[in-house]
């Protein structure tokens, strides 16, 4: 029902919501790292739909909002403890669409059938990577969220049988994140899967570091 509201109302409910103090994950800042890195994931278990309100949050801000944004920083439970501060950022759809290419024409080396663009897991994959550039760091869990699978099915991808995940930062273009994924065991088994049928990719841009996810699935 949200993801029909216009611009407007979508971006008044988020700062609505926003002012809630429980509706924030807690968790101190972290660096990013100075080098490229790179990390991947794997699940197939039965998907749930317990996704916390952080997760609504973000998901609507990625797939509500798109382009320039500042993202609301958390705030932190622990005494002492600072949050990071907002910093603007903007969603890359080229990007992402010439990580797409690419991975197809991985497969198609590989002998695996492409891999169709999709929506949801592209709204997941463009929320972790708000989420990683809001925090400053990569991983696959950030503070309050959901798990891979409940993230993916939180954006409306469910009833999935396999689902995977590639996260990166660090590099400045799609050759570059996927040269790095391919020359790793994990991400490259992810990408040449063939059992997966939908990808997603969300690539943040924030200052000069850009972040990185890829969301595959199969239904």
């Amino acid at each position: 029902m949200l993801l029909r509201c216009t611009r407007l109302v979508a971006t008044a409910i988020l700062s609505v919501l926003i002012a809630l103090p429980a509706a924030l994950a807690a968790a101190p800042a972290h660096a990013a790292p100075a080098e490229p890195v790179t990390a991947a994931t794997t699940t197939s278990d039965t998907p749930t739909l317990t996704g916390t309100l952080t997760d609504l949050l973000t998901t609507l801000l990625a797939a509500l909002l798109g382009g320039q944004q500042s993202v609301p920083a958390p705030q932190p439970s622990t005494p002492g403890a600072t949050a990071p501060a907002p910093m603007p950022m903007a969603i890359a759809a080229d990007l992402e669409d010439g990580v797409v290419a690419l991975v197809n024409k991985r497969r198609a080396r590989a002998g695996c059938r492409a891999l169709r663009p999709n929506a949801k897991l592209r709204t997941a994959a463009r929320a972790h990577s708000v989420g990683m550039a809001q925090y400053r760091t990569m991983t696959h869990f950030l503070p309050g969220e959901a798990g891979l699978g409940e993230r993916i099915a939180f954006a409306g991808y469910q009833g999935w049988r396999r689902v995977a995940e590639n996260v990166a930062t660090g590099y400045g273009s799609p050759k570059a994140v996927m040269q790095a994924w391919m020359a790793s065991p994990g991400h490259r088994a992810n990408i040449l899967d063939c059992r997966l049928r939908h990808l997603g990719v969300g690539v943040v841009v924030q200052g000069d570091r850009l972040w990185w996810t890829q969301d595959f699935g199969r239904r």
